[in-house]
């Protein structure tokens, strides 16, 4: 059921960036974008998937309660007097009017009806960080961060997956890159700050060192680590793409939006995994109960006993440090070198293994 949770939890994510991708390049004038086709069948598919997704980390708990009451007394228990089940709830409702909405204006282009898409894809990231670790720890106030933090990270990788997966050509590129490359820089900037309040608060009493002894804190330190491929990219199809293309108007930047869009899906994973572990609260109160994560166990070679990390430089973490950044340099070479995006993309992912390890050779236990 983990497993299958993760897997929805992306698929999920999904479809908020195709939604929002879809409703922000509606709003865009045509020669500022690619020639792009997207139906309205797909944007109804997924609200589907929203309302559905949405729903599969209830049913665990469905499963639970009904042992005690009934299938249907557990449903009815679990979406009138849970937290979780008042979020999807309210979700539910949302998608409905959302696709109610798409089948009657989805075809218009006026910005009345773009902004009530948009108003609507708001309250449905509402939705979603209501039932969130940081909506039930503070409320209004984890509610308020993560909904920043989604809409955000929606409209920067719904975009991306629109003009790399349902875009015709490369036409208008230098257009699109003249209000997209800001607007990324925008949520960028406002996805790093709504993040430092989201990990303040799930990470509340400890430091973030210390995290990297169970599973959650392993899980943050990857995403963190994924992050770094993700900037290089983005600078990379933002401020050295244009003039490659002013040099090249033949060049085909797709392929490297794409590596763009598969790192944050990536992220887009480990964030359901995430959602799906317990956070640092009490750290030691969850080694006690839960065991030290099973990736630190497997990596790492010296005594797990204790509660606090610190990193010190050793011999085999400077190594496996320089390997990564060499990757990291190389990532960048290849891209100058018009080689395959695929392969700049391997090497990333490469670079992430490698700063993994460094870290994990680097770090003390007491």
């Amino acid at each position: 059921m983990f497993f299958v949770t993760i897997l929805s939890e992306t698929l999920l994510y999904l479809c908020f960036s195709l939604l929002a991708g879809a409703f922000i390049l509606k709003w865009i004038p045509i020669n500022s974008k690619p020639t792009i086709n997207i139906s309205t069948s797909l944007q109804l598919i997924a609200v589907l998937g929203i309302a559905l997704l949405s729903f599969i980390p209830l049913i665990q708990i469905v499963m639970h309660v009904s042992q005690m009451e009934g299938i249907g007394s557990a449903v009815e228990s679990i979406l009138l007097t849970f937290r979780i089940g008042n979020a999807w709830l309210f979700t539910f409702i949302i998608c409905i009017v959302t696709a109610f909405y798409i089948t009657l204006f989805g075809n218009e282009h006026r910005q009345i009806f773009i902004i009530g898409e948009l108003l609507l894809f708001l309250l449905l990231t509402i939705g979603i960080a209501w039932s969130s670790h940081t909506g039930s720890i503070e409320g209004a106030y984890g509610i308020t961060i993560h909904t920043m933090h989604v809409f955000a990270v929606s409209i920067w990788s719904g975009v991306l997956l629109i003009v790399c997966w349902f875009s015709s050509n490369s036409s208008n590129w230098l257009n699109f890159l003249r209000w997209f490359h800001p607007t990324a820089i925008g949520c960028f900037l406002l996805i790093v700050i709504s993040g430092i309040l989201l990990m303040n608060v799930t990470t509340a009493g400890s430091d973030y060192t210390d995290t990297f002894l169970v599973s959650y804190g392993q899980s943050l330190l990857l995403k963190h680590l994924f992050i770094i491929p993700l900037i290089l990219y983005a600078l990379i199809n933002g401020f050295w793409m244009k003039q490659r293309i002013k040099k090249d108007p033949t060049f085909n930047p797709r392929p490297w939006v794409r590596v763009e869009f598969f790192i944050i899906t990536i992220i887009f994973i480990i964030t359901g995994a995430l959602n799906e572990q317990s956070p640092p609260m009490n750290l030691e109160n969850l080694i006690e109960h839960g065991g030290y994560a099973p990736l630190l166990n497997m990596f790492y070679d010296g005594s797990l006993e204790g509660s606090k990390v610190a990193l010190i430089a050793t011999d085999s973490g400077l190594f496996f440090a320089a390997i990564a950044l060499l990757c990291l340099i190389g990532s960048l070479y290849i891209y100058r070198i018009k080689k395959n995006a695929a392969l700049s993309f391997l090497v990333s992912v490469i670079f992430v293994v490698m700063a993994y390890f460094a870290i994990i050779q680097s770090i003390a236990i007491s």
